[in-house]
């Protein structure tokens, strides 16, 4: 991915908390949790080359990618229904896995920095 887009906008959580930590911290949570159940759901889909598991697994994350402009993620996850949708499960999907893991990791790493 040669664009750098962000992995998260904390300003929008900033802004959505007004300064209540519980608030915040409960939001991060949530982003987390999302965040790592996506992951799950998406592997297993590709490994059970499920294209409706895969399916699933975006569309239960399409409003936290919307709310908390998650780029890098959501960017990467068009470019596996790309790669799904046009060629399968071919020898490109490796790649794809890795740069999915990579965005993942890297939301989860900023959230738990930012707490």
């Amino acid at each position: 991915m040669n664009k750098k887009f962000k992995n998260i906008d904390f300003q929008k959580i900033e802004d959505m908390v007004e300064d209540d930590l519980d608030f915040k911290n409960q939001l991060l949570e949530a982003i987390e949790i999302a965040v790592t159940e996506l992951e799950a759901t998406y592997l297993r889909g590709i490994e059970e080359r499920s294209l409706s598991l895969i399916k699933q697994a975006r569309h239960k994350i399409k409003p936290t990618l919307g709310l908390f402009d998650l780029e890098r993620l959501g960017v990467t996850l068009g470019n596996g229904k790309r790669l799904m949708t046009e060629e399968g499960f071919s020898e490109g999907i490796d790649a794809h896995i890795k740069e999915f893991r990579e965005a993942v990791q890297a939301v989860l790493e900023e959230v738990k920095t930012y707490r």
